[in-house]
């Protein structure tokens, strides 16, 4: 746990160099040897805790050293994917070829390329935070130090290893439905008794592989969950928007793309997900299909969600800037349009031209921090991810 807990040696995605905070007037500093400049110290460093920090997932794929991408396809297709598999495999038949074969199996390699996503999206997703966090933390009144604040979730380690056990239990219940109910065997099977010594480390490497596993799965929900979190308080914030005359957007269109590059990363996760689980050449019960299909729906449904509802608020807002310039612009297109209006009507060609572009710049206004193609976009992914899953059940029940 100490790597994961430390900061000092872990490589930083930071866009903000560190500096140290001004001391108020009228507060008291207290030399370190005490417990409460201690106490202080390690508060001031959660606090400052932001996007450019590394999640859990990111520093146990740098722990092997090498580049990340290089990290993710080893952890997913190697050390816990291929090898994981032939291992088991040949432990239990003792032979090589046989055990070769199933972890090669096109079902074997579609859940090792999921693993190693799931490692490579919480990075993707981070990274994509704090590239938005450059144009969007000039809105904030204390700048870069409140958006560190406001997305200070994202990279806590204690939140983090509570959506891992989390979702290792709620995963364990979806794939176990039939053990459960009654209606059919665990698919996880270790051998804890008796047996040779090799069956032992076999089942040990089974547990630390579906924990390494989980620790990715679970990284890719809690980034895409947290984030969202976070923007659901930065459209609480007092934002200073920018004029409607310089970004129909507000400055606020950063914020769309991230939400679409989250909703992407997470849900391209599910599409995998989804593979994997249906490539399995296994026969599923109708227990299975309710476990298993309801957990992917359930995280179709969080998907949906967090992609609109964190950004109500800005909605919201957006919608009254307009209302309000409209109200602002109305007094000066009346003379312009109201007949009869006499020696008071505007003759000014240079006057009449800028109120005619003020016109078309509050109409052009957006009401959402994204336009209409982000929309359209995120529309097709999630309905060919759930055209699939139901195609997939329907055959599973009718056995096509």
């Amino acid at each position: 746990m100490g790597p994961v807990g430390s900061d000092a040696s872990a490589p930083s995605d930071i866009f903000i160099e560190p500096r140290p905070l001004p001391i108020d007037r009228g507060q008291i500093v207290v030399e370190s040897t005490s417990s409460g400049a201690a106490n202080a110290s390690t508060a001031s460093v959660e606090a400052l805790r932001g996007p450019e920090s590394l999640t859990l997932a990111e520093r146990f794929i740098l722990a092997f050293r090498l580049p990340y991408a290089i990290g993710c396809i080893l952890v997913g297709f190697g050390l816990f994917g291929v090898f994981d598999v032939a291992f088991t495999i040949y432990v239990q038949t003792s032979n090589l070829s046989k055990a070769l074969a199933a972890a090669l199996a096109p079902s074997s390699l579609l859940t090792d390329l999921l693993i190693a996503y799931a490692f490579y999206a919480p990075r993707y997703m981070r990274r994509k935070l704090v590239e938005a966090g450059r144009a969007l933390s000039p809105l904030l009144p204390d700048r870069e130090g409140e958006f560190r604040g406001i997305f200070s979730e994202v990279a806590a380690p204690r939140p983090q290893l509570i959506a891992w056990f989390l979702f290792l239990v709620a995963l364990l219940v979806a794939v176990n439905a039939a053990a459960i109910l009654g209606t059919g065997p665990s698919p996880f099977v270790f051998n804890a008794g008796p047996g040779s010594g090799l069956e032992f480390a076999a089942s040990i490497y089974d547990i630390l592989s579906l924990a390494v596993a989980t620790l990715g799965l679970s990284s890719v929900v809690w980034t895409f969950w947290s984030t969202s979190l976070g923007i659901h308080r930065f459209g609480s914030a007092p934002l200073t928007l920018r004029p409607y005359y310089e970004d129909a957007f507000l400055g606020l269109k950063p914020l769309g793309a991230l939400s679409l590059s989250l909703a992407l990363g997470y849900f391209v996760f599910i599409g995998l997900f989804l593979l994997a689980v249906t490539g399995s050449p296994s026969t599923p019960t109708p227990a299975d299909i309710l476990g298993v299909g309801g957990f992917l729906s359930g995280l179709v449904l969080l998907g949906l969600v967090l992609f609109f509802l964190p950004l109500r608020r800005l909605h919201q807002r957006m919608l009254h800037q307009k209302q309000q310039e409209s109200a602002r612009l109305r007094p000066k297109l009346k003379p312009v349009f109201e007949d009869g209006a006499g020696s008071q009507a505007p003759q000014d060609v240079g006057h009449l031209y800028r109120v005619d572009m003020m016109d078309r710049k509050v109409s052009a206004m957006a009401v959402w921090p994204y336009d209409v193609g982000i929309l359209g976009r995120l529309s097709a992914i999630t309905l060919s991810i759930v055209a699939i899953l139901i195609s997939r059940i329907i055959a599973f029940i009718f056995h096509f």
